[in-house]
């Protein structure tokens, strides 16, 4: 059987440091995540081209925009690729879109301009020749958050549930139970013993060789999830909550997204 090769494509910082996988098989390769901007999507194509590898998937496992927003340069590029996402995930990009290009408008020429249609992913994961890509996690306290698990190769693919050196956007998960939640399924990870672990974002001071080890981002992000509990329990001001954290993390990417994740937790309304 011919192993899987995962390729880890890191887009910049105007793209939330998020990462796109694309997982080759011998003949053929699915995408996993399109990245935010038009040149996210020209960027993976170019990844797809040079494997040599059809690309037969795109999968969307999220609805966070950086997971499908730059999807209309690889239908372009792929026709006859399938564009697959869970049913609720499908269904909250279908409803939510013309919002999300709205709030993105800022991107300029950058923004896509259309939506892909995509086919509701059927069952619980995605086949690449002889292996499998498991679709896990979507507990009962975080029923739109997913992973992805190959068991063979004993890779696991975190999405949002993984950050690494980027502060996580916690504005969406204001409920204590639900990090709870999000900790639980963290657990669930690492009794896996991952042998690889792709985080949906991370920030990488210097370039990592492919077969170098990097920090474990189920570490990283427990004990950021940990510490964002503590810090919230404390009886100070939301300006001093957000502070301490970034003192925590002074190397962590993505500083604007602890000012929501603090009010939201507080229970307090956004900034105008």
């Amino acid at each position: 059987m011919h192993p899987l090769e995962f390729r880890v494509v890191d887009l910049p910082a105007p793209s939330l440091h998020k990462t796109a996988v694309l997982v080759l098989g011998q003949h053929r390769s699915v995408l996993v995540d399109t990245g935010l901007r038009l040149s996210d999507g020209r960027r993976l194509a170019r990844e797809v081209e040079r494997s040599g590898r059809r690309l037969s998937t795109v999968l969307v496992p999220h609805h966070a925009p950086d997971c499908w927003l730059a999807a209309e340069v690889l239908r372009d590029a792929f026709p006859e690729a399938r564009f697959l996402a869970p049913p609720p995930v499908r269904d909250r990009i279908e409803r939510e879109h013309l919002a999300v290009r709205a709030a993105w408008a800022g991107l300029g020429d950058e923004l896509p301009s259309r939506l892909v249609a995509l086919e509701p992913l059927e069952g619980d994961a995605v086949e690449l020749e002889d292996h499998r890509l498991e679709l896990r996690g979507a507990s009962l306290g975080l029923p739109d958050l997913h992973y992805l698990w190959e068991h063979r190769s004993r890779t696991l693919l975190g999405g949002p549930l993984l950050w690494l050196n980027v502060h996580p956007w916690l504005a969406a998960t204001p409920l204590a139970s639900q990090r709870e939640a999000w900790i639980d399924l963290l657990d669930e990870m690492t009794a896996l013993e991952p042998l690889r672990t792709v985080p949906g974002h991370r920030h990488l001071t210097t370039p990592v060789p492919a077969d170098a080890a990097v920090p474990d981002p189920i570490a990283w992000t427990g004990d950021y999830l940990r510490a964002f509990t503590t810090e919230l329990g404390k009886p100070v001001d939301p300006d001093a909550v957000t502070a301490a954290l970034l003192h925590r993390y002074p190397s962590a990417a993505l500083p604007s997204a602890v000012p929501p994740a603090v009010r939201a937790a507080r229970g307090e309304p956004a900034a105008a």
